[in-house]
């Protein structure tokens, strides 16, 4: 790994994990400050009356503890989404623009391999989520213990967390992935998004149930099971390390097909 690359591409993402980490944090707080007898029995009665609605925006339910509730609120949707737009930017960023820009021809100059290239590369992406998914973690346990001292399994949620960033780093292996294989920018940015926008919508078809209910196979969201690791549920705990094989692998394909590809130098 190169340093001064690392450090010259953290700055450059800084921006962006800022505003999507801020984004998250914001999402948290509202979350938390919804849990109180009123709005909570109104959310229930809104839930009850519309179930199928609820199960498809993945706010299923998960009990009715203080944990279920941060729970279902707030890794049903938009905590899975927003990760996973930030690795799309950031892993094209990382590479595919600097080959489309011509900027990679300079970095490949210099005394660094494209294995070492793209090891930083992907050690910027790797650490940003999860800085990402630790701070709004870190944010989240403060506000409920502030808030609500007591009432949240801290254990179970950082498991949780731990899983949700399995499931991120399949993604983002999967975005670096087209980052290093694409001749620019702009197709690895449409590949790359338009996988998770199908898993995305596969998940929310698999949610339906019924005809749809096979689909819950053919998307990485099935090795996540955020009421078996509520539960201590021992398959449920170990399924997010396929996720980690899955991200390892992916990474591994990313670096491999960027050595062997020629360069439009």
């Amino acid at each position: 790994m190169n340093s001064t690359l690392f450090r010259y591409s953290y700055k450059r993402a800084f921006p962006l994990w800022l505003v999507f980490t801020v984004l998250m944090c914001l999402y948290s707080f509202a979350v938390v400050r919804m849990y109180d007898p009123v709005a909570g029995a109104a959310l229930q009665a809104l839930a009850q009356s519309l179930p199928q609605a609820m199960t498809v925006l993945g706010m299923a339910d998960y009990g009715n503890t203080f944990t279920a509730f941060i729970v279902n609120y707030l890794y049903g949707m938009l905590m899975l989404a927003l990760p996973m737009v930030f690795t799309i930017l950031l892993s094209v960023r990382l590479v595919a623009q600097h080959v489309s820009r011509g900027t990679m021809a300079y970095l490949l100059a210099s005394p660094n391999s494209r294995k070492c290239v793209t090891a930083t590369q992907r050690n910027v992406l790797i650490l940003d989520l999860f800085l990402m998914l630790a701070v709004c973690c870190a944010v989240t346990i403060i506000l409920c213990e502030y808030f609500y001292p007591g009432l949240l399994a801290i254990k179970h949620f950082l498991l949780l967390t731990a899983c949700i960033f399995a499931l991120q780093l399949a993604f983002a292996g999967m975005c670096f992935f087209f980052s290093c294989k694409c001749r620019s920018a702009g197709r690895a940015l449409t590949i790359s998004a338009a996988l998770c926008i199908l898993f995305y919508t596969i998940r929310l078809l698999a949610n339906l149930g019924g005809p749809f209910a096979f689909l819950r196979y053919a998307t990485p969201y099935t090795l996540l099971d955020p009421v078996g690791i509520l539960q201590s549920d021992l398959h449920a705990c170990l399924l997010p390390l396929v996720l980690l094989a899955i991200a390892i692998v992916l990474f591994l394909l990313a670096g491999r097909s960027f050595r062997k590809r020629t360069l439009p130098f």
